[in-house]
């Protein structure tokens, strides 16, 4: 529990040194670090079924001509 306060109080010394501008970034990264564990404690995981996603549902749409042979060109030229 000592090296817990310790490291709090280090770190509160370390906020205090840095100057204003910094402040508004740091707050955001706690909130971020907040959110993120909020979401690896939350037991629930929503995850699209391939047939639900609706990149991967038309992601074979690229590869049937015109769409196909124009990214070709765009990316290697006209052959």
């Amino acid at each position: 529990m000592e090296d817990t306060y310790t490291a709090k109080q280090q770190l509160l010394s370390e906020i205090e040194q840095l100057p204003n501008v910094c402040l508004s970034e740091l707050q955001n990264f706690i909130q971020y670090l907040q959110f993120k564990q909020a979401n690896a404690n939350s037991s629930v995981h929503h995850t699209l079924q391939p047939m639900d996603d609706p990149i991967l549902r038309s992601s074979g749409f690229i590869d049937i001509e015109p769409f196909s042979e124009a990214i070709d060109n765009t990316l290697y030229g006209a052959l």
